[in-house]
């Protein structure tokens, strides 16, 4: 099987790479692109791939200007910071969405699925899919307290960190942190994404916490929040930070 990899972050598009060889090692990568401009001549010039991995804000421009201009009958999987751009995906040759950071997990599922469904990726119409009821994003989470449950308003929520195996809910103004059943990666889904961002494996941000932002080594940031943690923006995820702080 041959896989195009569109991404502008070098070292997200090596992260990627060894992810998808490690999930099989007979995968060949045919190419790395990182703009519009150079994808588009990759297209004109190469014979097309079975699967294409496509990072959508690149470094030229919206990847949706690719296909624009070039016509590729090739099934995707959207890599993306921003879940919003699903439905727009999905007037291609979408399967699916996965949202950075990704990990070995989200590649299987994506993979797996592309393996169960590929024959039927060119023939499906997807358009329907415009017209699906905007996604609502929880409002409250239902915490067990010892004998008894406290029910929090997410924009409550100042923070939530995973430590030690547990997500824990860190609220404003209050010391006290509260354990919940669920990964950061499901809470990232469910919570409302104007509102809160995940800056990297740990810690998922509420907007309103965030006070200062600083520079910080190789390119990450440093931001303060409304609480004694430090917390570093990962490097591939700097870019989306400053884009969604920029709405």
């Amino acid at each position: 099987m041959n896989i195009l990899i569109i991404e502008d972050e070098h070292l997200t598009a090596q992260r990627l790479e060894e992810l998808i060889q490690q999930f099989d090692p007979n995968i060949t990568v045919v190419g790395i692109l990182d703009s519009v401009e150079s994808s588009i001549e990759w297209f004109e010039e190469n014979k097309a791939p079975d699967l294409i991995f496509q990072d959508i804000e690149l470094s030229d421009g919206n990847c949706f200007e690719i296909y624009e201009q070039v016509n590729v009958d090739v099934p995707i999987i959207f890599t993306t910071a921003y879940s919003e751009y699903a439905l727009k995906s999905f007037h291609l040759n979408s399967i699916d969405y996965i949202l950075k950071p990704y990990d070995m997990k989200d590649i299987k599922r994506v993979m797996e699925k592309f393996l169960k469904y590929k024959n039927i990726f060119f023939t499906t119409d997807y358009t329907h899919i415009v017209n699906t009821p905007k996604k609502t994003y929880k409002n409250r989470f239902l915490i067990s307290v010892g004998d008894k449950y406290k029910s929090i308003q997410s924009e409550d929520v100042s923070y939530i960190k995973y430590d030690e195996g547990l997500s824990f809910i860190h609220l404003f103004n209050e010391s006290s942190k509260f354990p919940i059943d669920k990964s950061i990666s499901q809470l990232e889904e469910e919570l409302d994404p104007q509102k809160f961002f995940r800056v990297n494996r740990k810690y998922i941000l509420n907007i309103k916490s965030i006070f200062n932002i600083n520079t910080w080594f190789n390119s990450r940031l440093q931001v303060e929040i409304t609480a004694d943690d430090e917390v570093i923006v990962s490097r591939d995820r700097v870019k989306a930070f400053k884009e969604w702080l920029d709405q």
